[in-house]
């Protein structure tokens, strides 16, 4: 299977009614990666508008959220862009990301999620982006563990550059990104023809 008969099975997937109210997953939370092959990642970054608006005709409403813009916002919320530019430039890159990393506490992401999912209005499924651009400022698996307390009946999507392997995660199939047990696969690449 190709990855754009993946995308077109998940289109499938994801709006039927099955998968909309979660059954059959045996009271897991219902969160799923969609993972492939990092040299995909503009084929992906272009298919998830169309997506959104496929579905949004067939009233399924999705929220995206990209995990670097998220990032951004809740940095620059903190300390603005021109001050943080400037902080690279006096102290270094390595500094810079400390820093950051600081700032970016996973109850800080939930909460900000948390707000979007709100302000959002009537949400069927949420899809998380930017995992590739996010890291290593912030890990997928943390993300995961810290969004099943806001996120515990709608499906959520993890579009993963890399590896899942229903265990753990490993990012642009290179770096291990952490164990994460508790999300099911998305389309199965068994087949899977680059």
């Amino acid at each position: 299977m190709t990855i754009e008969e993946r995308l077109d099975a998940l289109e499938e997937t994801i709006q039927s009614e099955e998968f909309l109210q979660g059954r059959g997953l045996g009271n897991e939370v219902p969160f799923w990666i969609f993972d492939y092959p990092p040299e995909k990642e503009l084929l992906i970054r272009s298919r998830i508008p169309k997506l959104k608006e496929n579905l949004k005709l067939k009233s399924v409403n999705i929220l995206e959220i990209d995990l670097y813009e998220l990032c951004l916002e809740i940095v620059t919320v903190i300390v603005p862009m021109q001050r943080i530019l400037q902080f690279e430039s006096d102290n270094g890159s390595d500094k810079l990301f400390e820093k950051l990393r600081l700032m970016l506490d996973p109850e800080d992401i939930q909460r900000t999620i948390k707000k979007k999912i709100d302000d959002f209005g009537d949400v069927n499924i949420i899809i998380v982006t930017g995992v590739g651009k996010a890291w290593p400022l912030v890990r997928s698996h943390s993300i995961l563990n810290n969004l099943q307390p806001v996120v515990d009946v709608m499906p959520l999507i993890l579009f993963y550059p890399g590896k899942y392997s229903g265990l753990d995660l490993s990012l642009f199939g290179k770096f291990k990104d952490g164990n994460y047990y508790r999300a099911f696969r998305l389309v199965d690449d068994s087949a899977i023809d680059s």
